[in-house]
């Protein structure tokens, strides 16, 4: 309840259902206003609780943020799509590489300054009505020739993370790169892909008519990967 960044780390989520122990937060991450953001900690009200602590239920404030790790072997369970369809994920399929990293100032940096910065993103960098066309299209591709729809939930996400992605030095076909390979070719693994290598084929030749070739590096990479596979 500062004006202070709270991340909180979840490491190795998948180790137990993300959907069993995490569906309460999924839940009240849907509800357009913040201070319905609220879980239940405890079932009775006590004279005792804590000041912020209402009815035995606490707000989840706007900064805090939910960080969490996942490995990918027969160890842990599948990370469902509705799990996946809330967060942005990083995918990291090379091993670490030791690398040198300057020396740097460490800053301080309050959810105040934090929200300026994305309101600012969002203002100076909008979505164009052409790149958002374009994946309209690619969206209808996607559902005639994989029968594979993404819902509103993504594109709301992606208004909002693709101006950001620009403020931090991306571009737009870029952004859009990004998000659709980590949210929408994601779902292909529920797929045949063994019956639809020609289809594949047919999406990475139109990726490139519609955003020209090679602007779409990570979507391209991941078909081919499938191709791969299969």
């Amino acid at each position: 309840y500062r004006n202070e960044m709270n991340p909180i780390v979840l490491d190795e989520m998948n180790l137990s259902r993300v959907e069993y122990y995490f569906a309460e937060f999924l839940s009240i991450m849907e509800m357009k206003d913040p201070n319905e953001w609220k879980i239940d900690v405890i079932p009775t009200r006590l004279d005792m609780d804590p000041v912020n602590l209402k009815d035995g239920k606490l707000v989840i404030p706007q900064n805090v943020e939910f960080f969490g790790t996942a490995n990918n072997d027969d160890s842990t369970f599948t990370i469902s799509d509705k799990v996946y369809d809330r967060a942005i994920a990083l995918f990291f399929n090379d091993k670490g590489r030791p690398f040198d990293a300057p020396e740097t100032d460490s800053i301080h940096m309050p959810y105040s300054q934090m929200t300026q910065l994305y309101n600012r993103a969002l203002a100076q960098y909008p979505i164009s009505a052409a790149m958002k066309r374009k994946f309209e299209e690619l969206d209808d591709f996607v559902i005639k020739n994989f029968k594979l729809a993404f819902g509103n939930r993504i594109m709301k996400q992606i208004d909002t993370f693709i101006p950001v992605y620009i403020g931090c030095g991306g571009t737009e076909t870029g952004g859009y790169d990004f998000m659709f390979t980590n949210k929408v070719l994601k779902k292909f693994l529920n797929l045949n892909v063994s019956f639809l290598k020609k289809q594949l084929g047919d999406l990475k030749t139109f990726i490139d008519t519609l955003y020209g070739p090679g602007k779409m590096p990570q979507a391209q990479a991941y078909i081919d990967n499938l191709l791969a596979m299969n």
